[in-house]
């Protein structure tokens, strides 16, 4: 596997542990090369998924709801924790 494909990979495994508790993701692809990875049923307004990429998916930070690591300070990631 190329350096490419494996930081891909470990980006799209951060991102997959960071939103594994949001309540409107789907399913996400084991693909790095998938350009739109993410099932989320928030933005398509029904029950309906649409795909979506990383960045549009953490940008919505419905993640940080459900995330303990995230639920310190009013939705603030946690600076004591290293």
């Amino acid at each position: 596997m190329n350096e490419m494909n494996r930081m891909k990979s470990i980006m799209l495994s951060v991102t997959r542990e960071l939103i594994a508790g949001c309540r409107f993701c789907v399913e996400i692809s084991a693909d790095p090369d998938e350009k739109t990875p993410i099932q989320c049923t928030k933005f398509s307004g029904g029950s309906s998924p649409i795909f979506l990429n990383a960045a549009t998916c953490l940008s919505c930070q419905e993640f940080r709801k459900t995330n303990p690591a995230f639920s310190s300070r009013s939705g603030d990631i946690d600076e004591n924790v290293e």
